[in-house]
């Protein structure tokens, strides 16, 4: 990818590719059903359920494995997707990852090693890959906040760094995510300046977790 010379479009570029990483050894198996993948698909966001404004984000090319991240080889995914939307001023993101396991237990495992420092050291390696010689970046802050009382279980991330290049700029990366049983389901948003409202997360997680009840509740757990 040309890298861009400005903050926020190198920040665009972080965003997108920083969704997708290079295969690597350590990811869970990926044994997808046409089944699950349906299910994820009802689950995930969609460009109706968001306002006037919003775009699906291109696919891009895969960046380099997180070395951060823990051993998930023995698990088996039967289905992932994460659709991702930018908003029209193309540095501001919302997307869902949804997860399905080939069993609850794996899925309790995978949750049990996503922790808010693996999503801090994987952010910031995903950062300063795409930044390159343009700038630095640095984390200003990585809380755990409370999360969600939808499902089973619940986290909410909050992830604040700082890309410096000609100036300084804020970023915020947030991660609010619900799972019950075989499914997890991460909502994740990112964009510049100060953290966003609560007004602006809510609606957003008490709809997919809504989702996820209804589809757990139909056997899929």
């Amino acid at each position: 990818m040309r890298v861009p010379v400005t903050v926020a479009l190198v920040l665009v570029a972080l965003v997108l590719a920083g969704q997708v990483s290079a295969r690597d050894p350590k990811d869970p198996q990926q044994r997808h059903t046409a089944a699950d993948t349906a299910l994820a698909r009802s689950i995930a966001l969609k460009r109706s359920d968001l306002a006037a404004g919003w775009t699906k984000a291109p696919a891009d090319k895969p960046g380099p494995p997180c070395r951060a991240e823990p051993d998930e080889s023995k698990l088996v995914q039967t289905a992932r997707i994460d659709p991702t939307f930018v908003w029209r001023d193309r540095v501001t993101s919302v997307g869902s990852e949804v997860d399905i396991f080939r069993t609850a237990a794996q899925a309790r495992e995978d949750w049990r090693m996503s922790t808010l420092r693996v999503a801090e050291l994987c952010l910031l390696q995903s950062a300063r890959t795409e930044v390159g010689k343009h700038g630095t970046v640095s984390v200003i802050s990585a809380t755990n906040l409370l999360p969600p009382r939808q499902g089973k279980r619940s986290f909410h991330y909050r992830l604040v760094f700082e890309v410096r290049a000609k100036r300084a700029v804020p970023f915020v990366s947030e991660l609010i995510a619900v799972g019950s049983g075989r499914i997890s389901v991460v909502l994740h948003l990112f964009k510049a300046g100060a953290p966003p409202a609560a007004s602006e997360l809510s609606p957003l997680t008490s709809l997919l977790a809504k989702r996820l009840a209804a589809a757990t509740s139909h056997g899929a757990i």
